[in-house]
């Protein structure tokens, strides 16, 4: 199982060209790696930053390409989906750009996260249940719209909340047997 403190980094928009595209981070250190390589415009302290804020600036890429124009998302604190810091450079939807700026990240402190990675923090952080993750990987692979609107409805909750209701009967049927067991010497009648 991959570390859940270190700060993990990937691409999250389509991998085809758009006019804007997404390199996310989530990590104990990524506001640390984010001051290497992102300048806020205007200048300001990013460690300052208390609550979700977008941030305007530029991803400082290697020659040739230089500054790169970008809003930062930033969730500094335990309130992004990993419930770890997080942010978001949201940029040109170039794949080139989009490669040269997780470089970047990554060599400022971050590595490539694992498929899936991103969703495993939020699932062992408690932000969703196992079927609503597994639900994320159906939106994700879905080839049309009956098996989005499936995906979907799993990830809204579809098959946790009769998962959880069978559970609760289970439990109230347990309790009635330990109660009948320990009270079989007495004559009650338990149902």
């Amino acid at each position: 199982m991959p570390c859940v403190d270190d700060t993990i980094a990937a691409i999250a928009s389509a991998p085809e060209g758009a006019l804007r595209g997404i390199v996310r981070l989530s990590g104990l250190e990524v506001v640390r790696c984010l001051e290497r390589c992102f300048r806020p415009c205007p200048l300001r302290d990013l460690r300052r930053a208390s609550r979700a804020c977008v941030i305007p600036g530029h991803v400082l890429l290697p020659p040739p390409l230089g500054e790169l124009e970008c809003y930062l998302y930033l969730w500094p604190n335990a309130r992004s989906y990993t419930r770890q810091p997080a942010a978001e450079l949201h940029t040109l939807g170039s794949p080139p750009l989009l490669e040269a700026a997780l470089r970047l990240v990554c060599k400022a402190g971050a590595r490539l996260a694992e498929p899936g990675e991103f969703t495993l923090r939020a699932f062992l952080a408690g932000r969703m249940d196992l079927t609503q993750a597994e639900a994320v990987l159906g939106v994700i692979d879905a080839h049309d719209r009956r098996e989005l609107h499936v995906a979907l409805a799993q990830l809204a909750g579809g098959l946790a909340v009769p998962l959880n209701t069978l559970r609760h009967e289970l439990l109230e049927l347990l309790a009635q047997v330990e109660a009948g067991l320990d009270f079989a010497d007495e004559g009650l009648e338990l149902l």
